[in-house]
């Protein structure tokens, strides 16, 4: 059983990045277009600390056991490599102690967090408004993972002592900004944004291991939970959704534009998760040109054909409905500012409909 009461209702919130490059105009729009449960913006466009590699990755840049923040690389040929494991160690063990200033070394840099802290200032200053939940996001493992490599360029997902050490990064990471936003008193939604778990089970990556994925995900998910915090996570691909179903995940956020097949296959598994009180983040809205050739009436007629599917293979109608969220389905950083508003006013309509 899932330790969650979270009945979302079509809650509407986004992925998470944006392609803006002031802050202001970035919270502008999630506050117009996401108010009830807005989110931090992503700001890929303000530079490398702020990419999708890099910007979770403080505690590792600090210690230098990665470097360079432009293209991270972990730097086992250091004659200091000991040394410096020593010390992303030393300071995991104190942050797992509680000890607020070394939990702070695993959060974001100065550069890395200027969307968070805008988005933490802006609560102070103007409250809550009408936000009923807090949403903060984070890149997985294995997806860093596979990116993130020695000066060999060899994946770091694929050794064990790195893998570890990104892996416990991010757990302290995610705990990290789930205190952070957990102190303005809403629940919290945080994010594991991994995409790469899409190729679990893939011909192209037989050697992914099934309960390790899990086992990971599981870690990062235990340090949302310390902070009563709720665990997701947000893959934008077909994947076997049965891995999240079986791990600690509570809200699974997919991309119900493109790939609705892949868990409509699965709607005895998908009811199982439902009757534990895991939550369906429907990624309805596309991001791509195709958001111009729909509306909000186009988008929820496209929902509501997958919710009767849904219902066709014994799925309950009504805890489906209360158990489900709306959102874009992926970031939309890396689109045109035009395309990314469209996009967010398009979620926004769509939610209005759903309360309506």
């Amino acid at each position: 059983m899932l330790n969650i009461d979270f009945k979302p209702n079509f809650l509407a919130t986004g992925v998470g990045s944006v392609p803006h490059t002031k802050g202001a105009e970035a919270l502008d729009l999630i506050w117009a277009c996401a108010p009830q449960a807005p989110h931090w913006p992503q700001l890929p466009g303000r530079g490398a600390e702020s990419s999708f590699v890099a910007q979770y990755l403080n505690a590792l840049f600090a210690t230098g056991v990665i470097e360079d923040v432009k293209t991270p690389k972990f730097q086992i040929e250091a004659d200091d490599w000991m040394e410096r494991m020593t010390a992303f160690y030393a300071l995991y063990l104190d942050a797992l102690e509680d000890e607020s200033q070394a939990l702070d070394k695993f959060g974001f840099s100065p550069e890395g967090g200027e969307g968070f802290e805008l988005f933490c200032q802006d609560l102070e200053k103007n409250g809550l408004r009408s936000a009923l939940l807090l949403k903060g996001q984070l890149s997985g493992p294995l997806t860093l993972g596979m990116q993130i490599t020695d000066k060999n360029r060899k994946s770091s997902y694929y050794d064990e002592t790195l893998r570890d050490m990104l892996v416990k990064n991010l757990a302290l990471h995610a705990e990290w900004q789930t205190k952070r936003l957990k102190s303005f008193g809403l629940p919290v939604l945080m994010t594991i944004d991994d995409p790469g778990l899409y190729a679990c089970g893939a011909s192209t990556h037989v050697t992914l291991d099934r309960t390790q994925l899990i086992n990971e995900l599981n870690s990062i998910a235990e340090g949302i939970l310390r902070r009563q915090g709720i665990p997701g996570v947000h893959v934008c691909a077909g994947m076997d959704w049965t891995l999240l179903f079986d791990s600690k995940i509570q809200v699974v956020n997919f991309d119900a534009y493109e790939y609705m097949p892949s868990m409509t296959v699965l709607a005895k598994q998908v009811g199982e998760f439902l009757d534990r009180g895991g939550v369906l983040s429907w990624g309805i809205v596309p991001t791509s040109n195709k958001a111009w050739e729909e509306n909000a009436e186009s988008l929820r007629h496209r929902l509501e054909e997958n919710i009767s599917e849904f219902v066709k293979r014994g799925i309950n109608e009504s805890q489906l409905r209360r158990q489900s969220m709306i959102t874009a389905s992926c970031g939309t950083g890396a689109l045109s500012k035009e395309l990314a508003e469209h996009i967010y006013k398009l979620l926004s309509e769509l939610g209005s409909a759903y309360k309506a």
